[in-house]
């Protein structure tokens, strides 16, 4: 027998097509499977999430065992702010399979959020700028609202199921450019359902004023002072409605007054005073 060790033809390792088009076509393609793949993961993941019997956040937190904010000199604001959750989780009809505890952190930044096992956290950055109590309600019942969807525990659930998918995916290339650009992709997919999270919580926290107090004031005042500690921003509105996990506060404000108007709510009223002693409780001075 005999063999011949023939060449290989001419050109047959390169192609006609630019490779740099191929590059973007596979990126393209790349782009289109991480969207699909985290929308579906979202919803599936915090679905799933969704329906674990609230029991089992309290009894998780219990053996986690985690201590929220601080405890010098908060008694009186802590027993006031919980005394606010009751009325405000009443007003959003909160299950009684369900329920909050509120806690004081000293430092002095503008923010409040609520986690698994109905844990809501509020620093003093935020409740110091509270002009009124129907204000304050806002906040609250934004919060409580995010416990009673099961917001904590379905970003959760989400979030890892998303987060593994895209080290699946990325792999390695997580650390170049390409892999840059896929991790924001679902990045920035996932914002998407944490907008529509804080929409709702926004509907239901107005809904729960209007319960409380029999009217809609003072929760522009919300986003007006959110506005004000934000600042301008270098980033174009538009983007920003893009990219961002919360709706813009100037977006959120005129929510306010479109809900109202659709509802038929009234938008004026007597306007709740915070305790007498409320500022003596933010400085520790009781």
């Amino acid at each position: 027998m005999e063999f011949e060790n023939r060449q290989p033809q001419e050109g047959i390792n390169t192609v006609r097509e630019n490779p740099l088009l191929v590059f973007f076509k596979l990126l393209v393609g790349a782009i289109i499977i991480i969207v699909v793949l985290v929308i579906i993961l979202q919803f599936s993941g915090s679905w799933i999430a969704k329906k674990v019997p609230f029991r089992y956040e309290l009894a998780l937190m219990e053996k986690v065992d985690m201590e929220f904010g601080t405890t010098d000199n908060s008694a009186e604001l802590e027993a006031y702010l919980n005394e606010l959750g009751v009325r405000v989780a009443q007003a959003l009809s909160l299950p009684e399979t369900m329920s909050v505890q509120v806690h004081y952190d000293s430092s002095e930044v503008f923010n409040a959020y609520a986690t698994i096992g109905g844990n809501l956290l509020f620093y003093k950055g935020l409740l110091k700028k509270m002009p009124n109590e129907n204000t304050l309600a806002m906040v609250m019942a934004h919060e409580i609202a995010h416990v009673m969807h099961r917001d904590p525990i379905a970003g959760l659930g989400g979030g890892v199921a998303s987060m593994v998918a895209l080290m699946v995916l990325t792999g390695q290339s997580g650390t170049g450019a390409a892999g840059n650009v896929l991790n924001q992709t679902g990045m920035l997919t996932s914002t998407q359902f944490t907008r529509k999270m804080e929409e709702a919580a926004d509907k239901a926290a107005l809904a729960a004023m209007v319960n409380l107090y029999g009217h809609t004031n003072g929760a522009n005042t919300l986003f007006e002072l959110m506005e004000n500690v934000a600042g301008d921003s270098a980033v174009p509105n538009w983007l920003e409605r893009f990219a961002a996990t919360h709706p813009l506060s100037a977006d959120r404000a005129e929510s306010v007054v479109l809900q109202s108007i659709e509802n038929n709510w009234p938008t004026d009223g007597v306007l709740t005073a915070l305790p007498e002693n409320y500022s003596l409780w933010l400085r520790g001075n009781l």
